[in-house]
């Protein structure tokens, strides 16, 4: 008499939600740093991420609920670097002055887009497309992520390390452009520099120029 084994296949095939989840998140960003939110087809996120449709629909909503996921991850992401680094460099006992404090976060700025290029693509991509993703958000992510900023540059301004004539807004999407620029137009400018823009060595020099920049106006 055969004895039949205890099929492995039920536990092989058990369902993972959150990886699932996770993986057409993941793919989603890719294709939508690539090809904006009009050039991608949920069923080339499906395939790609080997789900259905029908999963999409039930963590997302729907395809703008899944541009907006993609979206917000990106700005929680940066709101999070933000806390940690400035936490890290500048502390109660021992703060940072207003200048310094300004500079910090330029620099700070500059590190998460280096370390995460793909969210100037998806930036880049949201404004050329009407800013549906980026005007979504701006109350409860990207708001207060400009407002913190602000308040630094209005802080330098009243230390008087900052010229008073010059706008928050103005001065914040400057140094906001002057990194991201960079980094959306680096493999354009391989002619200009004669070398590799997105190497380590070059992206460190291009920091380093605009905080050299940015501390001829500020201090």
């Amino acid at each position: 008499m055969k004895v039949k084994r205890k099929s492995n296949l039920s536990v092989t095939n058990k369902r993972n939600p959150e990886k699932t989840r996770g993986s057409i998140l993941d793919v989603a960003t890719n294709l939508f740093a690539q090809q904006g939110f009009h050039g991608t087809g949920l069923n080339e996120i499906c395939a790609k991420a080997r789900a259905n449709k029908r999963m999409i629909y039930h963590y997302y909503g729907n395809k703008e609920g899944l541009y907006l996921a993609v979206h917000r991850r990106g700005w929680e992401q940066l709101g999070s670097w933000f806390a940690q680094e400035l936490t890290r460099n500048g502390t109660p006992a021992a703060p940072l002055d207003p200048a310094n404090l300004l500079l910090e976060a330029i620099r700070i700025f500059h590190d998460f887009v280096a370390t995460n290029q793909i969210f100037v693509r998806l930036i880049m991509w949201d404004g050329l497309e009407g800013g549906m993703a980026s005007r979504s958000l701006w109350k409860d992510i990207r708001g207060p992520i400009y407002r913190q900023i602000e308040t630094l540059v209005r802080q330098g301004q009243d230390a008087g390390v900052v010229p008073k004539d010059l706008q928050p807004g103005h001065l914040i999407i400057s140094f906001m452009g002057a990194i991201a620029f960079y980094f959306s137009h680096a493999h354009t400018m391989v002619d200009i520099f004669h070398k590799d823009t997105l190497s380590a060595g070059a992206v460190e020099e291009r920091k380093e120029q605009v905080l050299v920049m940015f501390r001829k106006l500020i201090g």
